[in-house]
């Protein structure tokens, strides 16, 4: 049962670091790109998804 319990929290872990990499690659992206307008390209992003859903 323990065994199976750390195998558990290691996927787990696995999965979150590789989703925050992901998101990390993402924002530098997104910087490369908009440069110091980074923070309104991303709120008006926000934005206009809230406007279509």
């Amino acid at each position: 049962m323990k065994e199976t319990a750390l195998k558990i929290l290691k996927y787990v872990l696995v999965g979150i670091s590789i989703y925050f990499a992901i998101l990390l690659i993402e924002f530098c992206c997104i910087y490369a790109v908009q440069g110091n307008n980074t923070w309104n390209y991303i709120k008006e992003f926000f934005n206009w998804y809230i406007t279509c859903a």
